[in-house]
């Protein structure tokens, strides 16, 4: 965005020239409401007395909304600088203009059109010469691009916003391309060069006093360090940013501050402050509508999670943070976001895997029944669905939690090696039901509950807990069915020896059309036959993302 400092060459400073240093110099320490009123009242007592002057004020007045995330204001005051510019034949002006609602569309993630009113901002700078605005923009395509993962391009852009900056000596440019090259290095891993950059963006600002951007700076250098696992020094250069935020009374870098609080936190082990961080950085992201600084609160907190043992936040966590990173993808927002969603998706697996072996733990023999039936239901859903690789994804999730509700049932139930109890039956019977309400809460991107909650009723209808029949069972349930009854035939039990392959197979063939679909377990057959199923993406090997 543009900054407006008055040329050194000038003897004489005039009154708007005057008005702007003192706005400059309050938005600097955050008082942005101030600097918007005194914009206002230049605009409307006269001060400023020609076009350029009433659509640079507009400008700095959509700059300031824009810095509160008061979009509706920001654009209004943006057009309005606009329609001055063009009016009164400015290009310079119209090209300011034109960046400043490039910026606007970019914090409402409208990012085709922000790259189109940027590349049409650049060309109006380098039509008239004005290196400002050719800083600026080349910074914000970098931006554009290092968010499109092409970082060739992005340090292109940046290093020519640098280079454009010092040649005309803008500050205020020089300080974004500095910061961006920064995050960009911190994203290649290059840590020395990210170092330099905002080491040299932080003397900048020391320099013209612009401590709402030494906020930001500090943060970034927090992550940095995080990065590079030196805890104190992260901790360190986030207390430097809450000083000054304090110093400011400026806001806006809260919620990434908490979040750096909680990296910091849990660095630390301390769980319970970790989470109050992060719980924070989420509510003020909310409040803004930052769908990034939401999508990696919930990662965050997902691992948070998982290194606790809380199964179910973690998957409730990973779950929104799936959500949200397939916005950020629709929005083109968020760079790497298809390896961060792999990423994720890895973390279901593992997840349900590890809360598998808890239900394992306690029924002795039933050690690998979820992974196996997980292997074999997915080979036979491959064959007969007509879905996708997201499909066999998340029907493996379901697959793998299929017998989650048996953590309600008690241990002495589930391995009693004699006849049970009609209540204790009554106790086994009611696990489908039981997983169903443990994963209530767990907005799955796909529906994963029939698996769990249909996968012992029967083609006949006598199955439970809902006494369903035929196609009303829900296929992924069928499915699961034939492979579940095989495992359990094939493997010991409290109750049983286990069955060689020939005499399951056998058994099952007699309740084809009692318990199984027959369609369904022809195909399963043919599976089996062939024991393919151990080398199909259902093992688990590959991780598919949506």
């Amino acid at each position: 965005m543009l900054r407006t400092i008055p040329s050194a060459g000038n003897s004489t400073v005039t009154q708007i020239e005057d008005i702007l240093v003192q706005g400059q110099s309050l938005e600097r320490r955050g008082q942005r409401e101030e600097a918007r009123n005194l914009y206002e009242l230049a605009l409307h007592d006269g001060t400023a007395a020609t076009a350029a002057e009433m659509a640079q004020l507009h400008r700095l007045i959509a700059r300031a909304y824009l810095e509160d995330g008061s979009y509706a204001a920001a654009d209004d005051s943006a057009h309005a600088a606009l329609a001055i510019s063009e009016q009164s034949g400015d290009e310079a002006g119209r090209g300011r203009a034109i960046n400043t609602l490039a910026a606007i569309c970019w914090a409402q993630g409208a990012h085709d059109e922000a790259q189109r009113l940027y590349l049409q901002a650049r060309a109006s700078a380098l039509a008239v010469g004005e290196a400002r605005l050719a800083s600026m923009t080349a910074s914000n395509l970098g931006v554009i691009a290092t968010v499109r993962g092409d970082d060739r391009d992005a340090l292109q852009y940046y290093e020519s916003g640098l280079s454009d900056a010092r040649g005309a000596g803008l500050v205020d440019e020089a300080m974004n391309a500095l910061v961006n090259l920064g995050l960009l290095h911190t994203h290649m891993h290059r840590f020395s060069e990210a170092d330099r950059a905002f080491a040299e963006a932080k003397d900048l600002g020391a320099v013209v006093g612009d401590l709402s951007r030494l906020i930001r700076i500090e943060l970034h250098l927090a992550r940095l360090r995080i990065k590079q696992g030196e805890r104190d020094a992260a901790r360190d250069a986030c207390d430097r940013a809450r000083d000054l935020a304090k110093q400011t009374g400026d806001t806006f870098a809260d919620g990434d501050a908490e979040h750096v609080s909680g990296l910091i936190a849990r660095m630390d082990g301390d769980v319970a402050r970790s989470e109050a961080h992060f719980l924070s950085a989420e509510k003020i992201a909310i409040e803004r509508k930052d769908l990034i600084l939401q999508g990696e609160t919930a990662k965050e907190l997902a691992e948070l999670y998982r290194w606790n043992g809380r199964n179910k936040d973690t998957l409730q966590r990973l779950n929104q943070a799936h959500r949200l990173y397939l916005q950020l993808r629709a929005r083109r927002e968020l760079a790497d976001v298809d390896r961060r969603t792999a990423s994720l998706e890895a973390d279901f697996l593992d997840v349900v895997r590890k809360w598998g072996e808890s239900i394992e733990e306690k029924d002795v023999y039933t050690q690998g029944h979820c992974v196996r039936v997980a292997d074999l239901s997915c080979a036979l859903w491959a064959r007969v669905s007509a879905g996708d690789d997201t499909s066999l994804f998340w029907f493996r999730i379901g697959a793998l939690l299929h017998d989650v509700g048996k953590l309600m049932v008690p241990a002495e139930v589930l391995n009693k090696p004699g006849k049970l109890t009609d209540d204790e039956w009554k106790l086994i019977q009611s696990h489908p039901s039981a997983g169903v309400e443990l994963l209530a809460d767990i907005d799955f991107p796909w529906d994963v509950r029939p698996i769990v909650e249909s996968h012992h009723e029967r083609w006949d209808g006598k199955g439970y807990p809902h006494k369903l029949a035929g196609e009303a069972i829900p296929l992924t349930a069928r499915v699961l069915c034939i492979a579940d009854v095989y495992d359990a035939l094939t493997s010991k039990r409290s109750y049983k020896q286990a069955f060689t392959h020939d005499e399951a197979m056998e058994i099952m063939r007699g309740d084809v059309g009692r318990q199984f679909d027959p369609t369904l377990f022809a195909a399963f057959e043919e599976i089996v036959r062939r024991g393919t199923w151990r080398n199909t993406p259902a093992g688990g090997a590959l991780v598919v993302s949506t």
